[in-house]
């Protein structure tokens, strides 16, 4: 189960986790909802016998999902001292970047090929729109859910199920969350980033999607640039 799935949790319910899903499925989901709703957040030790009760699974399953974790990039476990959340370096962030740059230029450049089609360009218009600057914490945390289904909507649109498979949602949040205590700046509320990037989707035009979904990335990329050092993990901790 590849971790752009965590962009997934927020649609599926408690009965249907507690009646389909097995037992590794229900904790490694239930450990990626945590993460997406920031009630586990970046840095955080995930101690077994905490998970074992909270879940109500083995210790078998609990070591199994989190070296699950640990191979999609989520979870790091240190030697004697066992798993925590992943706390990213600033090479680490560059790197997530690197990829996030290219998935999104993609699905981009094949969303304008989608939405020649004139009901799919309503869509991202819709979505487009439910994007509201927020002024408290409660407006927060509906534009960053609004811009999740926007995204989303984006990668559908491209017609590309790989995208949607590759794409490192859980990276990307952990990024998110662990540099808000820097005036949010993996977070854009700018919307103008957003109309850029959507005006290039409907122009219908592949190469200018492609150049705005890059772009897109680059204005985070240069917020984050000017971080200071304590913003990151240190390398080799």
């Amino acid at each position: 189960m590849p971790s752009s799935d965590i962009g997934s949790l927020v649609e599926t319910t408690q009965s249907d986790q507690k009646e389909t899903q097995s037992p590794f499925d229900r904790v490694y989901r239930g450990i990626l909802r945590a993460i997406y709703e920031d009630t586990i957040i970046p840095g955080q030790r995930l101690a077994a016998p905490d998970l074992m009760r909270q879940f109500d699974a083995g210790r078998g399953t609990i070591r199994e999902v989190l070296h699950r974790l640990a191979s999609s990039g989520v979870v790091t476990i240190i030697p004697n001292r066992g798993a925590q959340v992943r706390l990213l370096t600033r090479q680490e962030v560059g790197a997530l970047l690197d990829i996030v740059e290219l998935l999104l230029g993609l699905a981009a450049r094949g969303a304008a090929d989608t939405v020649r089609d004139g009901k799919a360009g309503d869509i991202l218009r819709i979505h487009h729109d439910r994007l509201q600057p927020p002024t408290s914490f409660d407006e927060f945390t509906r534009f960053v859910q609004a811009r999740e289904d926007y995204y989303r909507c984006i990668v559908r649109l491209s017609g590309n199920a790989e995208l949607q498979r590759l794409f490192p949602a859980a990276q990307v949040h952990i990024m998110r969350v662990q540099l808000r205590r820097f005036q949010n700046a993996a977070d854009s509320t700018a919307l103008t980033d957003y109309a850029a990037l959507t005006d290039a989707i409907l122009s219908g035009d592949p190469a200018r999607a492609e150049q705005a979904g890059r772009d897109h990335v680059g204005y985070t990329r240069a917020r984050i640039a000017a971080l200071p050092d304590r913003a990151f993990a240190r390398r080799g901790v």
